[in-house]
C-alpha cells in the first residue's frame, strides 16, 4: 500500500493591528447671510429627509435649527411673496 503524506499544518495568519480612526476636525462655521440676500431672511440650508424630500432648514444664529420646511412648501411661499421691483 502506498503511503498517504500528511497535509503540513497551515501556520495562522498574522493579525494586523487595527487602524485607529482619524481624529475628526472641527466643522468650520459658516459665515451669517447679508441682509441684503434673501430679504433679510435668516440663511436656508437645502437637506434631505429619510424619505428622500428635499428640505430647507433655517437655523439661528448659533447654529441650532429654528424651522425645518419642505422645500416645496417653502418654495410656494416664496412665490406667492411680490418683490419690491414688482409692487411699483
Amino acid at each position: 500500500m502506498a503511503a498517504k503524506k500528511k497535509a503540513a499544518p497551515k501556520k495562522a495568519a498574522a493579525k494586523k493591528p487595527a487602524k485607529k480612526a482619524a481624529p475628526k476636525k472641527a466643522a468650520a462655521k459658516k459665515a451669517a447671510p447679508k441682509a441684503g440676500k434673501m430679504g433679510g431672511k435668516g440663511g436656508r440650508t437645502t437637506m434631505r429627509s429619510s424619505k428622500g424630500t428635499k428640505l430647507y432648514a433655517v437655523r439661528t444664529k448659533d447654529g441650532k435649527f429654528k424651522d425645518i420646511q419642505t422645500y416645496k412648501r417653502a418654495h410656494a411661499a416664496d412665490m406667492r411673496q411680490k418683490s419690491k421691483s414688482e409692487e411699483e
